[in-house]
């Protein structure tokens, strides 16, 4: 569609008039295809490089942003995405050479993800670069004080710094129920594509602010 109307604006209204339309056009077409895959919502696409059309015509655009209010990864609701991607395909399969994204996974999200490798009724919370988990066994409150790092591939290493048990601080090997080792599965690996590698992760007061990097990546593998 974006190549055939760019073909119809060079006989019609000239080159540079063909090359903005048809820009224009592509970011849109480009939005939808994002707003369909991901379920992102307020997509916005950013097309840099001039002349437009040589890029089309060669089938690579040379650099695309991609800004949306949120979006769900493989069932990872996460929000302020904004991706920069290089070397994009045009043609099937459409994809990039390299892509940064960064997001921010909300503390519900979180909480939900910790409940379901844990299997325990967690509530989190965020205390500065930290997070709070809490809950209770047998009527007894147990306390988990968290932190999270970027792991490349492996998604993101989770480290107990303090736990408690009935209000008194034990060793983090004293949790029942294998809680200690339940939490260091927590991470984000299931929910990027493959060959993705998580470079940075900063809790925030609204969640974790990720950085995750991709070469070679189709939009079919998100």
């Amino acid at each position: 569609m974006v190549g055939l109307t760019a073909a119809v604006l060079v006989l019609v209204g000239g080159t540079l008039l063909a090359d903005r339309v048809t820009h224009s056009i592509a970011e849109d077409v480009a939005a939808d295809a994002v707003r369909s895959q991901l379920g992102a919502t307020d997509p916005q696409v950013d097309v840099t490089g001039f002349p437009f059309l040589t890029q089309l015509a060669r089938g690579t655009l040379d650099d695309v942003h991609l800004t949306a209010t949120g979006a769900t990864l493989r069932g990872l609701d996460v929000t302020d995405l904004d991706v920069v991607a290089t070397g994009v395909a045009v043609r099937e399969p459409r994809g990039a050479e390299h892509v940064v994204a960064t997001a921010t996974v909300p503390t519900a999200a979180l909480e939900s993800l910790l409940r379901e490798r844990t299997g325990w009724d967690l509530a989190l919370a965020v205390d500065g670069e930290a997070l709070v988990a809490t809950g209770a066994v047998a009527g007894v409150p147990v306390g988990v004080t968290l932190t999270l790092a970027p792991a490349g591939a492996d998604g993101l290493v989770a480290t107990i710094t303090s736990a408690s048990l009935g209000g008194f601080t034990i060793d983090a090997g004293l949790l029942p129920d294998g809680l200690a080792s339940r939490i260091a599965e927590v991470d984000v690996a299931d929910q990027l594509p493959a060959g993705a590698e998580v470079t940075g992760a900063v809790v925030e007061a609204d969640g974790l602010h990720l950085t995750v990097e991709l070469a070679d990546v189709t939009l079919d593998s998100l």
